[in-house]
């Protein structure tokens, strides 16, 4: 694992609070521990617990690990005794069944959310959507409440009606990384299962 934190790679660091979701790039590695630089200042502290994650080739790493120090916008984190390697895809897909509505212009469709990710989602519907269009959606995430594009990119006829796999437009850095911390905590509760 100490392979893939490579001078220069680009991580996303977790704490507890969501609004302390952050990227980081490596800039220094030692025998114990590895520096990052975070992209914009948040508040970090020695000793707290923290979530990372990359992609690598083998698939999405995750670990977790401790902020061994903390210095402006500079944290030193101790590497992980554990770690996972998730996934092959960019973004952790998870299953999820939850009723939501697509909106473009006057036009609302009901829809049910069969998995999501933070890069796009997979929904049913009665009636056929249109390939590249935008359906604004509003989904509610561990109490955020997240507006976001919706364009399909794959459409199939199943028995009932249709599955649409597609991805999510002009989403912002605070909306992916909570679907990024909402996907990875419920992958890991399933997989504690």
């Amino acid at each position: 694992m100490r392979n893939e934190i490579t001078k220069n790679k680009e991580l996303y660091i977790l704490s507890r609070s969501v609004d302390n979701a952050e990227k980081c790039t490596v800039i220094e590695i030692s025998e114990d521990c590895f520096t990052v630089k975070l992209k914009n200042k948040r508040k970090y502290e020695v000793d707290e617990s923290v979530e990372l994650f990359t992609m690598t080739n083998n698939g999405q790493l995750y670990f977790e690990s401790i902020v061994k120090d903390v210095n402006d916008d500079i944290l030193s984190i101790w590497f992980p005794i554990s770690y996972k390697y998730l996934q092959r895809r960019q973004y952790s897909r998870i299953q999820l069944n939850k009723e939501i509505e697509l909106i473009n212009k006057e036009e609302k469709i009901s829809a049910k959310i069969i998995d999501i990710s933070a890069g796009g989602l997979k929904v049913e519907t009665k009636e056929q959507l249109q390939l590249l269009y935008e359906y604004t959606i509003s989904l509610e995430i561990e109490n955020n409440k997240l507006n976001i594009i919706f364009e399909p990119i794959r459409i199939e006829a199943g028995n009932d009606g249709f599955v649409s796999s597609g991805r999510f437009k002009g989403i912002n850095s605070y909306e992916r990384i909570s679907l990024v911390q909402y996907c990875f905590r419920k992958q890991i509760e399933n997989s504690n299962k």
